[in-house]
């Protein structure tokens, strides 16, 4: 290649290839790093355990950092040293003497320690609350029941005593149920079974039905009167309604499950960087979470449009589900499509729609529940932050990747799509062209007009290719007057005729030529494809560019307005 199209280094790259550790978990910390925005705890300690960077929600976990507790300091010299490490709680106190704990993960970053916390302090908070509630829950079990009872030999209600203020038992008085039998009034079918006292000595659970009709879950202890061989004389026991007992349990359970797959899936987002890698995970995970079938997440443009679909599989039927969303007050929707009944939910960010959780599940599942809901809108949060990370990232990739003058591609960005261009090419068997276009005479227009002419013209010429080329052709700029596009699928009479269309086009360029004399124009040279085992080395990316490169050369020095094409 020519001087001026050399293929050193940029100076970005060399400067990313020595960035230390430290440098490196500095960035995360920017102002657009990955952990800024982080609703967990992040901080950057030095060597002497300065506070190096940290995000807004490090606030609490700085202030049990000083001094560092023994197996903080352990844990932090392990890490100088190279060695990962994870510490199971650190506990305190904040600013406002609230107690907090915290889970640490001690990741070495050179000379430096980069902490990622998780806030247990509601979960440690919530365990021994919940180990409080049963042992005083088991307390009164153990002294105290609803009502006794008493069977005779025909095993009918002889006495019945309640217990509570006004002596009801069931929502009657107790007169009423004696000279009935247990299972008159059980749903149960072994109610004649533990009220005489055969079942286990703890207790049975069995379901009767109270005065008003509503079911009822008792826990029956009793004791058979009888011998352990003589015939059946009766029983006596104490019963218990346990029935607001059994629902707590089971809200229970299910608040426990929805916390761990919570916590599953913020683990599982923390571990990954890249947020559409983030984006599929998370989405993974709802859709096994809620048994569904198929899903997908959708950006949302700014004036409130759905835009491409950022992961899973979007259906037909999504687009009423998305309107009907998009117009609730409460950011969601239900629908049924066939046999599938689908749920949408807004992710929003700042005040802001910003995405759509779209699933669809089979009709057999049955209704979407308050579960689901609440562990979707967990998720929807969570994705809200990623699709706006995602939107970022991509627009840095787009500036990193594009030429501001021209709006082209850039060396950076031309060279990795190419890469990508030829491996399909290569894959397909359809080969393609690589041509190299240099602006003749473009120093003498800098020269007599100056750079603003220059930076018009160069404006100008990548105008004519883009006209001139297909879509799907990638079109680069690599510095100064010359550019370069990739010919996907062209024979070499194709590429051919292209560089002749190109030159004529070039005429339009007249308006920014110095003279007659010099007139602005293209050389080209284009180099082919070549196919596996044509040529006696192997033709790599390196080399196709580099032919192409001479090609254009050969034509420049040799009058230019002209095109060279090797194969």
């Amino acid at each position: 290649m020519s001087s001026k199209a050399g293929r050193r280094p940029s100076a970005s790259t060399a400067v990313q290839a020595r960035e230390s550790p430290r440098a490196a978990a500095l960035r995360l910390f920017a102002a657009d790093g990955p952990l800024t925005a982080d609703n967990n705890p992040a901080l950057l300690l030095g060597p002497d355990d300065a506070h190096l960077a940290a995000n807004v929600a490090a606030a609490p976990l700085r202030a049990l950092l000083a001094p560092p507790a023994p197996d903080l300091a352990a844990a932090l010299a392990a890490a100088r040293q190279g060695s990962p490490g994870r510490l199971a709680a650190l506990s305190g106190t904040d600013a406002l003497g609230k107690p907090v704990s915290f889970d640490l993960t001690l990741l070495p970053c050179g000379d430096a320690v980069l902490l990622l916390a998780r806030d247990i302090s509601l979960e440690r908070a919530l365990r021994g609350a919940l180990i409080d509630s049963r042992q005083r829950f088991k307390d009164l079990v153990d002294r105290a029941a609803d009502f006794t009872w008493e069977l005779d030999a025909e095993g009918r209600f002889s006495f019945v005593s309640g217990n509570q203020p006004r002596g009801d038992v069931l929502g009657q008085p107790p007169g009423a149920l004696i000279g009935r039998r247990p299972q008159d009034i059980a749903i149960s079918e072994d109610a004649a079974t533990v009220f005489s006292g055969a079942g286990p000595r703890q207790g049975s659970e069995i379901w009767v039905r109270a005065a008003d009709g509503r079911p009822v879950c008792l826990l029956v202890q009793g004791q058979a009167l009888d011998a352990a061989d003589g015939p059946f004389r009766g029983a006596r026991g104490l019963a218990r309604d346990i029935t607001a007992q059994k629902a707590r349990e089971t809200e229970l359970a299910e608040a426990r499950h929805r916390e761990r797959l919570v916590l599953h899936l913020l683990r599982s987002l923390r571990r990954t960087i890249e947020p559409d890698a983030a984006i599929a995970m998370a989405l993974a995970t709802a859709t096994q979470a809620v048994g569904a079938e198929l899903g997908s997440v959708r950006r949302v443009d700014p004036d409130g449009a759905p835009a491409e679909c950022l992961g899973g599989e979007a259906l037909p039927a999504d687009a009423d589900l998305i309107a009907t969303a998009l117009e609730s007050d409460n950011g969601s929707a239900m629908a049924v499509a066939g046999q599938r009944l689908g749920l949408a939910l807004l992710c929003r960010h700042g005040g802001r729609t910003v995405g759509l959780l779209i699933l669809w599940r089979d009709e057999t599942r049955g209704d979407w529940l308050a579960d689901d809901l609440f562990l979707l809108g967990e998720l929807a949060e969570q994705l809200a932050v990623l699709i706006e990370q995602l939107k970022g990232q991509q627009a840095l990739r787009h500036l990193s990747t594009t030429d501001t003058l021209t709006g082209l591609l850039n060396r950076r960005g031309f060279e990795t799509t190419l890469a990508q261009a030829v491996a399909r090419a290569r894959a397909s068997g359809h080969g393609g062209a690589l041509i190299y276009v240099d602006l003749d005479n473009f120093k003498q227009v800098n020269d007599q007009f100056g750079h603003a002419q220059g930076d018009a013209a160069l404006i100008a010429t990548a105008d004519i290719l883009r006209d001139r080329l297909r879509t799907r052709d990638p079109v680069g700029r690599l510095g100064g007057d010359e550019f370069v596009a990739w010919l996907d699928g062209v024979t070499a009479a194709e590429a051919r005729a292209k560089a002749e269309e190109l030159q004529l086009a070039a005429a339009a360029l007249g308006r920014f030529a110095p003279g007659a004399q010099r007139p602005l124009g293209f050389s080209i040279g284009i180099a082919m494809l070549r196919a596996p085992g044509a040529a006696p080395e192997d033709d790599d990316l390196e080399a196709l560019m580099a032919r192409a490169d001479e090609a254009m050369y050969r034509i420049k020095h040799g009058g230019k307005g002209g095109f060279v094409l090797v194969e």
